[in-house]
């Protein structure tokens, strides 16, 4: 913590440097009054009223009227109030003014950003929503993506893990890929940088996008459909997400210093019973089921002794674990513009520390952009972002050889004491244990833009992103059953690319409108990793690899790969008249991943609108329906296989040991044997654990069709956005079995096909009259995702991932990755209750017809075939992971200089699979009934209010008893524990107030403004888990995801 303040101290430091740079002067004096006014001519009140280029100003009263002194000969006033249009005006000799504001709602005439050009909203014919700057500046996240999370509809942001710094599960209109939902993020494109956090890797999966400061963004794009993303070709599958940073203004420099501390809430204890309580519960269950006898035999009477002192004790360890912890961010900025240059420089600290103790996350982010036009055809500009994270990971669950700790079945009964070092790791103290995470990234971008002739401009820009991971872990064998570990990794990605684009734009006869683009881009990846691990060191106390002995207990691997792109695409846009629009795309790529038979794509779209409210005969409606637009696109997008070099055959030269091949050459107690030669000579041969060379594989494809409508109501008040989508993803690359004879276990190919299709509504509203001084406003989006498979391989034959108790499955015309399961309908009171087979005169069986019974306290599963056997032939469709419905709604109430954004997400018709809940009860089987009864505190959760276990016959019981198991009663297959994953949270609230600008003044300053944010307020949940959001893609719930804390910020932004 001394640490941060240091460098806090710093900051502040920069930023009062930063205020002695500006000149300060006298100048002289007039004296301005005047009233700012609404389209209905009512006053407006809290109007921002400044002079350009001055910090000179003040705010209208409740009739709007105001009084300035102006200083200098500027004679340029700006009106500026949230949801209006800025008026810039021009004082001359007038000293009483009456000064117009235009609503800005929604402003038509804003520009979208679409791939290499910028285009006005009204001209759109896409899918394109965005979300400004200021609405997730200052939010108490490590990334941005996270705070986009229920503004934009159809974009699911799921944070699966509240881990300071964690990835974030993101995609646009529903997961369409098939091989566990991976690729399946849009493309980010940043200041003209193609940053595909599909191609990120990191040695523990922290977040790309971490190294990104939000409060440097100025908007973002989000590009849903083909019409424009098609523009971006094998890259725009998943959809597109265009992020522009702030650029600076005209007129004087200005600074900018805005900072927030905050705590982060201790997070809820998964409930368990502890002590006497404990030891009751545990003993009753033993008791009613008769099973107390046989186990207490088979105890240590230390257990057994009802008087024993280790009963007393009731702590629950959970709580060692977590803290409330803290979390600051400070951000100091200095930008200018003139005629000819204009500059902007930012730096920004972000520390969090994590609510489960040894977790933190620290980044600093210099940010630099300059452009400059030595003459007014040619402006040349460099935008350079530069981010260095470390983090902290608790004891390494990023780690194979390491426990979660958050998960109650590790967690020792509250009956016994645990070690010094086994507390002082749950206390995050213990200092014998390494995780340095560290990982440095450079995003920079040049760009010549060159005015050759009206309207022909020519756009040069190159690229460059590079990023540098290493991660140092040592586990000490105090805490690993005796055998020390270490390990280090490093992994560096640089990626280049040049785009060269030629645009032109022009009219014919006024009416007849056209623009043209045509251009060329190359980009290069290359990535190299390595990786070393060692058992049993010489020395615990270097905790680097060092006195490893030969043999086993040393391995390493490492690996080298590359891709190439290499590009053509153009666009040409036409309207008549601003109200009749068409636009299309072209893209035509190839990548090295293919073969030359297949190498190239071609990704084209068409899209076309119709502004009906600009016709004629709709003027009579436009009092009521101010904007009316219907579009429509269909266009082709494509993607890369996650494999680099599908189209070779993989080589190894591997050792092996005893007659077991042992992966990268790992040697055995008598080192490497069996090295595979040829006359004498080491040599390569295929890995047949990896597909065979698939030379055949061509590109995947995504055919999509959308059609929209955007409506403005009672000028422009209302704003509603309505879209229908269907999108094919073809060709999708699959691996399959094949036999051993051929050498290999799988070859991949396209094979798979799904589509989704979809609904989304977007509504704006202001819903108070401009003259009333309270406002509110609201944003409510709501999309509804289905999707499905359309093609499997081998004559469409179902395919099933893992195990029957955990499958998941793929089934022509069925969503992805749907759950099997056996339908649950409660639990058999008695054993008279247990169907019996009319032929046989036998009870239900399981299994098979020489399985066991089912018994008093077994789940009553559906016979589905009637055949008085329950097997997997009797599992039915039940569910799936996938959302039908997601959205957001944000409600913004202002008052004077008050204001207050409250966002709630939500999430609807998604099934979860309670993993957590069916392991906690297995652990009472009959192969380790021990558990149940002392050594661990899995047993003793708490269960919901009027759940209950069966005990003895007559019992009218949520769930099965718990001791006996014949029938594999806790298997996750079952409805059971298939619950509804839906969940309603009220994600954050944000209240500010802004000190009048007179006051401001008085302290030479533009603006101050303190903030409060309060994230993470409250959940609805209908899962029996701590967090439905904590779930991955496969809807499978461990219950030991890293918890979301709630978090409360303070803040001050001062713009100087």
């Amino acid at each position: 913590m001394t640490k941060n303040l240091t460098h806090h101290k710093y900051f502040l430091i920069l930023c009062t440097l930063f205020c002695l740079l500006i000149p300060w002067e006298a100048f002289a004096q007039k004296a301005i009054t005047g009233t700012v006014v609404d389209k209905a001519n009512l006053g407006l009140t809290g109007v921002s009223v400044i002079q350009k280029g001055t910090t000179n100003g003040t705010t209208t009263d409740k009739d709007g009227k105001f009084s300035l002194t102006l200083k200098g000969n500027n004679t340029v006033l700006l009106f500026r109030l949230v949801g209006f249009k800025t008026n810039e005006y021009a004082v001359g000799s007038r000293t009483t003014l009456k000064v117009l504001l235009d609503d800005d709602l929604k402003s038509l005439q804003e520009v979208v950003l679409i791939g290499y050009q910028g285009v006005q909203r009204r001209k759109t014919t896409g899918a394109i929503a965005s979300v400004k700057g200021k609405d997730i500046e200052n939010t108490p996240y490590a990334s941005f993506d996270q705070a986009l999370q229920g503004r934009v509809a159809g974009l699911s942001v799921l944070s699966t893990s509240g881990e300071p710094g964690a990835s974030t599960l993101v995609n646009i209109r529903g997961s369409s890929n098939i091989n566990q939902g991976s690729s399946t993020a849009p493309l980010y494109v940043i200041d003209n940088i193609i940053y595909d956090v599909n191609d990120k890797q990191s040695s523990y999966g922290s977040n790309p996008l971490a190294i990104i400061n939000p409060n440097d963004i100025e908007s973002i794009d989000v590009l849903k459909d083909a019409s424009a993303a098609a523009i971006y070709g094998s890259r725009g599958s998943n959809g597109v997400i265009i992020v522009k940073t702030k650029r600076p203004k005209l007129g004087i420099p200005q600074i900018r210093l805005s900072t927030y501390y905050g705590i982060s809430d201790k997070p809820a204890l998964i409930p368990v019973v502890t002590g006497a309580a404990e030891r009751r519960l545990k003993l009753g269950i033993l008791y009613d089921q008769g099973a107390y006898g046989s186990i207490q035999s088979g105890l240590s009477p230390l257990l057994t002794d009802s008087l024993n002192t280790a009963f007393n004790n009731n702590t629950d360890w959970q709580g060692l674990l977590t803290q409330r912890a803290s979390l600051s961010s400070i951000d100091a900025s200095i930008s200018g513009a003139e005629d000819k240059y204009s500059y902007k420089f930012s730096v920004n600290k972000y520390y969090e520390e994590g609510v489960l103790r040894g977790y933190d996350f620290n980044r600093i982010t210099p940010s630099l952009y300059f452009q400059v036009s030595p003459v007014k055809a040619i402006q040349f500009s460099t935008n350079i972002i530069y981010g260095t994270t470390k983090s902290k990971h608790g004891i390494g669950s990023g780690d194979p050889y390491a426990t979660y700790p958050f998960n109650i079945q590790s967690f020792p009964s509250s009956f016994f004491q645990i070690r010094p070092a086994e507390q002082a790791l749950y206390e995050g103290r213990y200092d014998d244990l390494r995780d340095d995470d560290r990982k440095s990234s450079l995003l920079a971008n040049s760009q010549l833009v060159a005015t050759l002739a009206k309207g022909l401009i020519f756009n040069s820009s190159f690229s460059f992103n590079t990023d540098n991971n290493t991660r140092n872990y040592f586990l000490p064998a105090e805490l690993n059953n005796g055998v020390s570990l270490a390990s280090t990794s490093v992994l560096q990605e640089r990626i280049w690319e040049v785009n060269n684009f030629l645009s032109y734009d022009f009219k014919v006869k006024e009416n007849h409108n056209f623009s043209a683009l045509i251009g060329q881009g190359a980009y290069d990846l290359t990535r190299d990793n390595s990786f070393l691990q060692g058992l049993n060191l010489a020395i615990d106390g270097v905790k680097t690899v060092q006195g490893v002995a030969p043999g086993a207990n040393l391995s390493g691997n490492s690996y080298s790969e590359e891709n190439r792109k290499l590009s053509y695409f153009a666009r040409f846009s036409y309207d008549y008249k601003g109200k009749y629009l068409f636009q299309a795309n072209y893209r035509r790529d190839a990548s090295s991943k293919y073969s030359l038979e297949h190498r190239w794509g071609n990704f084209p779209s068409v899209s076309a609108g119709w502004i009906i409210s600009d016709e004629p005969f709709f003027k009579s409606l436009n009092k009521t329906i101010s904007f009316l637009k219907i579009r429509g696109s269909f266009g082709i997008t494509g993607q890369d296989p996650s494999n680099y070099y599908a189209q070779y055959t993989t080589l190894i030269s591997d050792a092996s040991y005893d007659g077991s091949a042992l992966a990268n050459g790992t040697a055995g107690d008598r080192g490497l044997v069996n090295i595979p030669n040829y006359n004498g000579t080491q040599v390569a041969y295929p890995n047949y654990y990896i597909p065979a060379a698939s030379p055949s594989i061509k590109w995947e494809s995504s055919p999509q069709f959308n059609i929209g409508t955007d409506i403005n109501f009672f000028n422009d008040r209302i704003n509603l956005t309505a879209d229908y989508y269907i999108r094919n993803t073809n060709n999708q690359v699959f691996s399959v079995p094949v036999p051993i004879t051929t050498g290999y276990t799988s070859i991949s190919s396209n094979f798979v096909g799904t589509r989704n299709t979809g609904v989304e509504l977007t509504i704006n509203t202001r819903n108070l009259p401009n003259s009333s001084a309270f406002q509110w406003s609201t944003n409510f989006n709501i999309a509804y995702n289905q999707n499905y498979v359309t093609k499997l391989p081998n004559g469409n034959r179902d395919i099933t991932y893992g195990p029957p108790y955990l499958s998941e499955n793929l089934t022509v015309g069925k969503p992805l990755f749907y759950y099997n399961s056996w339908i649950v309908s409660g639990v058999y009171a008695t054993d008279a209750d247990v169907p019996v087979d009319p032929l046989t005169g036998q009870r239900l069986r399981h299994g098979s017809a020489t399985g066991p019974f089912y018994s008093a306290g077994d789940p009553i599963r559906k016979d589905v075939n009637g055949d008085y056997i329950i097997d997997d032939k009797d599992r039915v469709e039940n569910g799936s992971p996938n959302p039908k419905f997601t959205g957001g709604f944000t409600n913004t109430f202002t008052y004077k200089n008050f204001s207050l954004s409250i966002l709630t997400t939500f999430m609807f018709g998604r099934q979860i699979r309670n993993g957590y809940l069916s392991d906690l009860l297995q652990v009472a089987g009959p192969n380790n009934p021990y558990i149940l009864y002392g050594t661990n505190a899995a047993v003793a959760l708490k269960l919901n209010d009027g759940q209950t276990f069966w005990q003895k016959p007559g019992d009218v019981a949520t769930f099965p008893g718990l001791i006996g198991n014949n029938v594999d009663k806790w298997n996750i297959a079952q409805s059971t524990f298939v619950q509804n994953g839906s969940f309603i949270r009220i994600k954050s609230a944000r209240l500010s107030y802004s000190l009048p600008a007179k006051i401001a003044s008085r302290f030479k300053l533009q603006s101050i403004r303190i903030y409060s944010i309060v994230d993470n307020i409250y959940l609805k949940k209908y899962a029996n888990i701590p967090d439905p959001e904590l779930v991955g893609v496969d809807g499978y719930a461990n219950g030991t995801s890293y918890p979301q804390p709630k978090k409360v910020t303070l803040g001050l932004d001062v713009v100087f």
